[in-house]
């Protein structure tokens, strides 16, 4: 090999063997891009909005809200989890665990995160964890205006909280949690990932 090509090719491979950030890079990355009020670089590191980089400046257009925002993610980070079909890793001081659970605790971690989504108003959030013909049939916007103008909509939250503290039964790629009088939430399995399939 001739010489001069030697350092081209060290070059090139020590770029292609770059390792990943992991997540709580990002999420320090994120909460610093939206304290400088650098938006694109804070939007290019988010999984995007249905309403694009456009709605993403307007939530953010306000320092305040930026400044909680950050302040929020920064916190989160100390509690961070990755989930990824069949797998859930959990932050533990400055390394990453995986986490051994059972279905039905897959199950009961999913629904808690919807209910935790909906009651702060994530309806992004809530609206990620629902089944794949609820979020093809929704748009986060939507889900908010029928949940908000669903006038049992409160109460299917709270009997579905209550629910968490009984059994679930768990068939197949399904998880169901009884509500009473032939009512239950039911989630499906998908990808590896327990979503919202229903609130009856």
């Amino acid at each position: 090999m001739k010489p001069a090509l030697r350092p081209l090719l060290i070059l090139a491979l020590t770029a292609g063997c770059a390792t990943p950030k992991g997540p709580s890079s990002i999420a320090e990355s994120y909460a610093k891009a939206l304290e400088e009020n650098n938006l694109s670089r804070a939007y290019a590191l988010t999984t995007g909005l249905p309403e694009g980089e456009s709605g993403f400046r307007e939530r953010y257009g306000d320092a305040s809200v930026r400044r909680e925002r950050a302040a929020s993610v920064r916190t989160s980070a100390d509690e961070l989890e990755a989930h990824g079909p069949n797998l859930i890793m959990e932050r533990r001081q400055d390394t990453w665990r995986i986490v051994e659970t059972r279905p039905s605790d897959d199950a009961k971690a999913a629904l808690t995160r919807f209910l935790n989504a909906v009651e702060a108003r994530d309806w992004e959030k809530a609206w990620s964890l629902l089944s794949g013909p609820l979020r093809a049939r929704y748009t986060p916007d939507r889900f908010r205006e029928d949940f908000q103008r669903e006038p049992l909509a409160k109460e299917r939250m709270r009997r579905a909280r209550l629910a968490l503290r009984g059994n679930v039964k768990m068939t197949g790629s399904e998880a169901t949690f009884p509500l009473g009088a032939d009512r239950a939430v039911r989630l499906v399995l998908e990808e590896g990932e327990y979503r919202v399939a229903a609130i009856e």
